[in-house]
């Protein structure tokens, strides 16, 4: 872990982005895609607090970006996922999202990848699909980096 003062909030972006981009490439293992979209979504939530705690952040950006991604409803999501499989319980649900089942289908005999749907169940009892939420949130950090200009 290298002290605040020589790494940014941009490292943590990076890190997001490159599971952005294996989460769309083809998978041969299961074990493989549960722990990168576990990763993915862990990166997701925790970009806020290294823009947060980066000291190169205008304070004005640090003091709002906690109010401003939680106007997203796929962070909101996102944020309940990535607390889950740190924790394995969580206090606080924002939209309280689980995975709640799934469909994994493996094509024997053939080249062909894997192919893994997660169904996300919120509070509402509406169901969220993982492969949408993957997009929705990248997209989502987009608009807020945007907003501040940070991208």
């Amino acid at each position: 872990m290298y002290k605040p003062e020589l790494v940014t909030w941009r490292a943590q972006y990076d890190r997001m982005e490159r599971g952005h981009t294996r989460l769309n490439k083809p998978y041969q293992s299961s074990a493989d895609y549960e722990d990168d979209i576990q990763h993915y979504f862990q990166d997701c939530w925790h970009l806020k607090d290294w823009i947060k705690n980066d000291v190169n952040v205008s304070q004005i950006v640090r003091d709002n970006i906690e109010s401003e991604v939680d106007n997203h409803k796929s962070l909101r999501i996102v944020a309940d996922l990535a607390n889950g499989s740190k924790h394995l319980s969580r206090t606080k649900h924002r939209e309280g999202a689980y995975v709640t089942g799934g469909n994994l289908n493996i094509y024997l005999g053939q080249s062909k990848p894997i192919d893994i749907e997660y169904n996300i169940t919120l509070n509402d009892g509406s169901i969220v699909f993982q492969k949408v939420l993957v997009k929705e949130v990248f997209d989502d950090w987009q608009i807020v980096l945007k907003k501040f200009n940070l991208l």
